[in-house]
C-alpha cells in the first residue's frame, strides 16, 4: 500500500500540472481575446479512507486533483475601438445571448462585445440579425410602436434583435414648425433683394422647396416677405411687412403661420408656424444664419449603434435616428460559478443562481460604454510565474517516479536473489519436494 501510495501521488502530482500547463496555456493565447477571463489550475488532496474495525479508520495521502477555477468577476480593461457595434460593460453583467435566432436554444452569457451581423434566410427574405463572435444572436427588449421599450425581468421578456432596412421603418411626417433666423442689410437700398430657401414635406413624405423673398421698401426699418413653395400654393395673404427697430430687433410679427396645398400626389394640406423672433437687421450684408423644420420623408433602417444605457440606436435613411431595441444587463448571483461554454460564454448553473435582467440606467451596478471593448484579464507576468513553477512541480513528480521505478527495481532483484539462494539451500539438502 505505502508503494502504490507514492505511485499514486506522483502520477496525480504529473497529471495536475499537466493541466495547469494547459490552463496557463490557454490563458496566454488568450491575452488578446476581448472578454477573456483568466482562469487559473487550483489542486485537492486525494485521501483514501479504510475502516479497520468499527472504532477505527485509517487514512492515506493517495496524490493530488486537479481543479480548475476561474475568475469571471475580475474587471478587464475598457478600451476604444471607436466600432459602433462594438460595447463594453463596466461593472457587472453580462451580454445575453441564444444559439437559436428564434430564442429556442440555449442561453449563454458573455463580456465579448465583439458584436456583428449575420443573414437568417427565413424561407421568403434574408433577414439581418445582430450576433457575437462565436455566432449567438444577441438578446435585447424590443420597442412599441410608440418607441417604448418592452422590459420583462426574465429571459423569455427577449429576442434576437434584427437591424435589416425590413425590420424598422419610419412613417412620413408633413412639416408642421420651422425656424428662420435671418439677418437682413440695413444698408440695403429700397428694392434691393434676399432669398432663403427651407425644406418642407407634405404628408406623403415628399421634400419641397419653400423660398422666402425679402424686399427692402421705402419705409426705414421695414421689408416686405413673400414666400412660394414648388409643387404648391400658399393660401396667406402675401406680402407680409416684417418692421425692425433701431436696435436691429424684428418687433413684428415674431411668427407667421402660412396654409400650403401641395399639388403632387399625396401630398395634401398642411399649415407651417414659421418662428420669425431671431431675424435682425443689421449691418454687414445679407445673412443666413439658420434654418431649420421638422417632418420627414419615409425612412428604412439604414445603421445602427449602440449607447450608453444599452439602447440600439437606429439611424434610418432620411436622417432620423430613434431607439429599437434595449440590451440588457445580465447578472448572476455567483459568477464564478458559470459554467465555461466557449473561451469567452457561459450557462449558468444551480451554483451560479439564476439569470437576473436589469436596465444599465436604472442600477449602479454596471453600465455599457459604447465603441469600445472589455480586454482580457491575463496577465502575462503571473502567466510566466505560474508556469515555472508548474514546471518545477511536473518534473519532480517525473524524478519521483522514476526514483519509485528504480526502487522496485531493486526490492525485484532482491526478492530474485532470496529465491536463488533458498533454491540452491534446498538442493544442497537434497530436501524432497512434493
Amino acid at each position: 500500500m505505502t508503494m502504490f501510495g507514492a505511485v499514486s501521488a506522483a502520477f496525480t502530482g504529473l497529471r495536475a500540472h499537466s493541466d495547469a500547463v494547459q490552463t496557463i496555456s490557454d490563458n496566454i493565447v488568450n491575452m488578446g481575446t476581448p472578454g477573456y477571463k483568466t482562469g487559473d489550475m487550483r489542486f485537492k488532496e486525494i485521501i483514501s479512507e479504510v475502516a479497520r474495525d468499527k472504532s477505527r479508520t485509517e487514512q492515506t495521502h493517495m496524490g493530488t486533483a486537479p481543479v480548475f477555477q476561474m475568475f469571471i468577476d475580475r474587471q478587464g480593461s475598457i478600451e476604444f475601438t471607436n466600432r459602433s457595434l462594438d460595447v463594453a460593460i463596466q461593472g457587472e453583467g453580462f451580454l445575453v445571448s441564444n444559439t437559436s435566432v428564434d430564442g429556442s436554444g440555449a442561453t449563454e452569457l458573455t463580456r465579448n462585445g465583439q458584436i456583428s451581423t449575420l443573414n437568417v434566410n427565413t424561407g421568403t427574405a434574408d433577414e439581418l440579425y445582430l450576433t457575437d463572435v462565436k455566432g449567438n444572436f444577441l438578446q435585447g427588449w424590443p420597442t412599441d410602436d410608440t418607441g417604448a421599450f418592452v422590459t420583462g425581468s426574465s429571459v423569455s421578456s427577449l429576442q434576437s434583435m434584427r437591424v435589416d432596412s425590413g425590420a424598422f421603418s419610419i412613417s412620413a411626417k408633413a412639416t408642421s414648425t420651422a425656424l428662420t433666423q435671418v439677418n437682413l442689410d440695413a444698408e440695403s437700398a429700397t428694392g434691393d433683394t434676399f432669398t432663403a430657401d427651407i425644406r418642407a414635406f407634405d404628408e406623403g413624405g415628399t421634400e419641397h422647396n419653400v423660398r422666402f423673398t425679402y424686399t427692402k421698401t421705402a419705409t426705414l426699418n421695414q421689408w416686405n416677405m413673400v414666400a412660394t413653395v414648388d409643387n404648391g400654393t400658399i393660401s396667406t395673404a402675401q406680402p407680409i411687412t416684417l418692421v425692425f427697430d433701431d436696435a436691429g430687433a424684428l418687433t413684428s410679427p415674431t411668427s407667421q403661420t402660412l396654409d400650403f396645398t401641395y399639388t403632387n400626389t399625396g401630398g395634401g394640406t398642411a399649415s407651417i408656424a414659421f418662428d420669425l423672433s431671431t431675424m435682425s437687421q443689421f449691418s454687414g450684408g445679407n445673412i443666413i444664419l439658420d434654418l431649420q423644420s421638422d417632418g420627414a420623408a419615409n425612412g428604412l433602417l439604414d445603421s445602427i449603434a449602440f449607447g450608453a444605457n444599452g439602447e440600439v440606436i437606429g439611424n434610418f435613411s432620411n436622417g432620423a435616428s430613434r431607439n429599437i431595441f434595449k440590451v440588457p444587463l445580465a447578472t448572476v448571483q455567483e459568477p464564478n460559478e458559470l459554467a465555461l461554454r466557449f473561451n469567452t460564454h457561459y450557462a449558468a448553473t444551480d451554483r451560479s443562481g439564476d439569470i437576473e435582467l436589469l436596465e444599465a440606467d436604472l442600477t449602479g451596478r454596471g453600465t455599457f460604454v459604447p465603441s469600445s471593448l472589455e480586454m482580457s484579464t491575463t496577465d502575462l507576468g503571473q502567466e510566466m510565474a505560474k508556469l515555472i513553477a508548474a514546471q518545477q512541480s511536473f518534473s519532480s513528480n517525473g524524478q519521483s517516479l522514476r526514483l519509485i521505478n528504480e526502487m522496485t527495481r531493486t526490492a525485484i532483484d532482491l526478492k530474485r536473489q532470496n529465491l536463488s539462494s533458498l533454491d540452491r539451500g534446498l538442493r544442497a539438502a537434497e530436501i524432497p519436494r512434493d
